[in-house]
């Protein structure tokens, strides 16, 4: 322990350098950590809207095929079955349209998860954005009751950013089952 009041001043100099160099090193490491996070969030993003698209082609085609093969099995069944003509073309129209209610749901509900899945990629981004923010003013702090203040407001702050994003993919959540639904109830065709 320093006696002399110089040497307690150079050593409260060097302590407080080496403060400032553990929270500039902290801060650098929550840098980098918060560009990775937003990185891998951006990329996700890119994967899940391939993989949407992809998706929603593959249900196109496969759409397409089930209609054939349903026109093809109705037209046997009803060879098989002795069903006229006309019985035949309802009921393969019929399913038909059942089939056209389905896709178009299910396009409207791929439409909705992939919106989901921005809202909460924008979340992440905003969040490692307002981290680094938080990072800078921890640096300054000069008390450690500023410092715990701080950080129960960055608590505060991220709890209220994350109840506002699931408050906005509930409601956007809500909408889109409630298109699907509507378009599936006004294609829909009651059997004869």
């Amino acid at each position: 322990m320093a006696t002399n009041p110089r040497q307690a001043e150079r050593e409260a100099s060097d302590l407080g350098q080496e403060t400032r160099k553990v929270v500039d090193q902290a801060g650098q490491t929550g840098r980098t950590i918060a560009d990775a996070a937003q990185r891998t969030a951006r990329t996700g993003a890119e994967t899940l809207q391939r993989n949407l698209e992809s998706g929603a082609e593959s249900w196109q085609n496969g759409t397409d095929a089930a209609n054939r093969i349903a026109q093809r099995s109705m037209e046997e069944l009803s060879k098989l079955f002795g069903f006229s003509g006309e019985t035949a073309r309802e009921t393969v129209q019929q399913s038909s349209d059942n089939i056209q209610a389905v896709m178009a749901s299910t396009s409207i509900i791929a439409g909705g998860l992939q919106d989901l899945a921005s809202e909460w990629i924008r979340f992440v981004q905003a969040r490692s954005e307002q981290n680094l923010d938080h990072l800078n003013q921890l640096r300054e702090c000069r008390s450690l009751q500023d410092c715990v203040a701080l950080q129960t407001q960055i608590v505060r702050d991220s709890l209220e950013a994350f109840l506002q994003s699931a408050h906005r993919t509930s409601e956007r959540t809500t909408q889109f089952a409630s298109t699907a639904m509507r378009q599936m109830s006004n294609t829909s065709i009651a059997p004869h």
